[in-house]
């Protein structure tokens, strides 16, 4: 009987948030109209840390070119000297209508390897603000501008809640619908004015982050954008979202680069936000399911009805929101729903013995001691 009464409060607590999630994200529209905007348009450097060929790598970084937005410059930084990567890029920049610059890293103090690439376009910017961007992010015509318009009094850095398109393998719509299902809570988080450093693309003051201890404060963990909001938040400047999502390019994907990814985020998360990260599973339908199966006799159901009913109702209305915010849908979505949480979960219970991650084929130490890192680094580099 207690098992049944403690998992009928998960599964109330779970169907809870649950709806009040679906409710936000599909009014999150409307309540971002009724905000009003930064009304001035400063100069900004926008930074593109390059490595590997994304998928829509090219389309995604040609949209940084083709902004309405009065002055702004463009930084490529990487830490090869010669790859497919820059050879696209190069293209770019040559025909550029705007201020472009390629230039090369030789960092290796921080523990991201991104953090790394991105020290010297940091120096180098001839602007306060700095614009980062991640290579599989496409910008709409007006990213820019709405990224400034969130930049409202008290604010140190606003991110973007990317969403997910054109998978192109069953793995790709699994992963399209982990993003998916993040982008529903983040906008969910946006509605209420909060935010959360989310790396995908930031705005953010040089001048605020050298006040805020500067990128030697972000360097012991592999998460440098919830190390960022973490520094400004200590220099009391608030963290938000954009009010429109971006698009995330998917393409093809395998299974197991979907599971280290989700791996790698969860363990991130248990290190960045230890409080938050043991109720992570009340988010997702697959626990609620089990819960539901659990506490059915109290209502006199079995328990293979109260998780049947649980877990098709969860997906019936997160399909539901699919259609209404017109998001990736896919033949395949009834299998990726449970594809997802199946990861996800197995994910969440990996990042309780995980410290080092998978990244581009590497191990990474989630969390590096402060202390064993000493930046040697010039002002400004040259392009």
């Amino acid at each position: 009987m207690i098992i049944s009464i403690l998992a009928a409060a998960w599964w109330v607590s779970a169907l809870a948030f649950f709806f009040l999630s679906v409710v936000t994200v599909l009014l999150q529209p409307l309540i971002q109209r009724l905000r009003v905007p930064r009304q001035d348009q400063p100069p900004v450097s926008v930074i593109l840390p390059v490595k590997l060929v994304n998928p829509g790598f090219e389309r995604a970084q040609a949209s940084v070119f083709a902004q309405d937005y009065p002055s702004y410059e463009v930084l490529v930084s990487a830490a090869e000297t010669d790859s497919s990567a820059l050879a696209l890029m190069r293209g770019l920049v040559d025909r550029a209508g705007v201020s472009a610059r390629i230039l090369h890293s030789h960092e290796t103090a921080a523990v991201s390897p991104k953090l790394n690439t991105m020290i010297p376009a940091i120096m180098a910017a001839r602007h306060d603000f700095l614009l980062t961007k991640d290579s599989n992010i496409t910008f709409a015509p007006d990213t820019i501008a709405n990224l400034m318009g969130s930049f409202g009094p008290g604010v140190g850095l606003v991110c973007v809640v990317p969403v997910a398109l054109r998978p192109k393998t069953l793995a790709g719509v699994i992963e399209a619908n982990l993003i998916n299902r993040d982008a529903r809570l983040l906008l969910t988080v946006s509605a209420f004015g909060k935010g959360f450093g989310v790396g995908k693309a930031m705005l953010f003051r040089r001048s605020d982050l050298e006040r805020a201890g500067g990128v030697r404060a972000l360097s012991h963990t592999i998460a440098e954008d919830s190390a960022l909001q973490k520094r400004m938040d200590a220099i009391g400047l608030k963290t938000v979202f954009a009010g429109v999502p971006v698009d995330q390019e998917i393409g093809a994907r395998l299974l197991r680069d979907v599971y280290e990814r989700q791996a790698r985020w969860a363990a991130i998360r248990r290190k960045e936000a230890p409080f938050s990260f043991p109720v992570e599973p009340v988010a997702c339908a697959l626990p609620a399911a089990l819960a539901g199966a659990l506490a059915a006799p109290l209502i006199g159901l079995s328990a293979f009805d109260g998780f049947g009913l649980t877990i098709a109702g969860f997906y019936l209305v997160e399909f539901a929101v699919s259609v209404c915010k017109r998001w990736t849908l896919s033949p395949w979505v009834p299998v990726a729903f449970l594809g997802r949480d199946l990861i996800l979960m197995a994910a969440w219970a990996a990042a309780w013995t995980t410290r080092e991650v998978i990244w581009a084929g590497q191990r990474k130490v989630v969390h590096a001691p402060r202390e064993r890192k000493v930046f040697k680094f010039s002002r400004r580099r040259k392009a």
